[in-house]
């Protein structure tokens, strides 16, 4: 993938507000190493910006000993439309709109020590917490959430302790709204980068993709990078909420971002991806293998319930590998 291939790329997707795309690759991704997907967020890709963020993305994921196997652009407004947000994120969505039914064990237990040290009356989802104050924004919301912190319970679940209506509460993913707001509203695309190096996802995450907020990333990190890009140009800044880039959170989220993106597209299965070709050449069938796609709680043999991509999000491939295959040998009751 060149700077020149990606930046036709996303003239054409400009030009004709549709997704344009590299292509299928011909060649078997390795069984080793890390198979990802980076998505590059609306906030670096308006018109004037896009073709040099994109560029920049090139050039750190190839500086950062990660091979670009393929690339889409895709108008913002198009992503919403098909719900890739949602599947992009299905946790954070499922906890926004269920609230405390959601969240996994391990969450439950940190919610109830923000409560007993927050003082606040109860929890509720983002997106019942709007129904409490009818003049309440999404982006109203996402300031206060901010302003209060934000804490993390576990994978994909997030709470703020804020007040609704003079009381405190704590809301869960309060961010989440204003953050589907963001690809309804906009003509900027998204960009998306399937990707394999070498290099553990962990490190990865750590090094390529770079601190949460762009501002304190590292320069030749993906964030560090396209914050100086936008800072360059005078444009708003970015920030926790904004962050440009995210990197697929584990193996196993990986393998379904890959999946989702672009072998779905061309009609191919989850062996498509490396890490469902290594699993399903273990035994496992690609029905057990997508039932945990949408990343709903599995119980444990103890009877707790965990989140399977947050469970595998720090892992080496071969741990990943071996988890997956205990949990759907096993049968682990899936919790709709």
């Amino acid at each position: 993938m060149t700077e020149a291939r990606v930046r036709a790329l996303v003239t054409d997707a400009h030009r004709l507000r549709q997704r344009q795309d590299t292509g299928p690759h011909h060649h078997p991704v390795p069984a080793t190493g890390s198979h990802f997907v980076i998505l590059v967020k609306p906030e670096v890709l308006d018109t004037d910006g896009a073709a040099d963020a994109m560029s920049e993305v090139v050039r750190v994921l190839g500086a950062g000993e990660a091979d670009i196997l393929r690339c889409a652009l895709v108008p913002a407004s198009h992503f919403a439309e098909r719900r890739y947000l949602l599947l992009h994120y299905p946790r954070l969505h499922r906890v926004a709109a269920d609230g405390v039914h959601a969240l996994c064990t391990e969450a439950h237990r940190e919610l109830r020590s923000l409560l007993d040290s927050s003082g606040a009356l109860g929890a509720l989802g983002a997106f019942e917490a709007m129904t409490y104050d009818t003049v309440l924004s999404p982006t109203v919301l996402d300031e206060r959430c901010r302003r209060a912190g934000i804490h993390k319970l576990g994978s994909g679940s997030y709470a703020s302790v804020v007040e609704l209506n003079g009381r405190p509460v704590v809301v869960l993913n309060g961010f989440l709204p204003a953050l589907v707001g963001h690809y309804d509203h906009t003509t900027a695309l998204v960009g998306l980068v399937e990707c394999h190096s070498l290099r553990e996802i962990d490190d990865l995450r750590t090094h390529l993709l770079g601190a949460l907020h762009p501002a304190a990333a590292a320069p030749d990190s993906l964030r560090g990078a396209l914050h100086s890009l936008v800072e360059g140009r005078g444009s708003p800044s970015l920030s926790e909420g904004r962050n440009a880039v995210h990197l697929s959170a584990g193996h196993l989220e990986g393998m379904f971002q890959v999946w989702r993106y672009f072998s779905a597209a061309d009609g191919q299965g989850i062996t498509s991806t490396a890490l469902g070709r290594s699993l399903v050449d273990r035994g496992v069938s690609s029905t057990a293998l997508t039932s945990l796609a949408g990343d709903h709680n599995l119980t444990g043999d103890s009877g707790e319930t965990l989140a399977p991509h947050g469970a595998t999000e720090h892992l080496p491939r071969p741990e990943v590998l071996d988890l997956v295959g205990q949990w759907t040998a096993t049968g682990k009751e899936v919790e709709e």
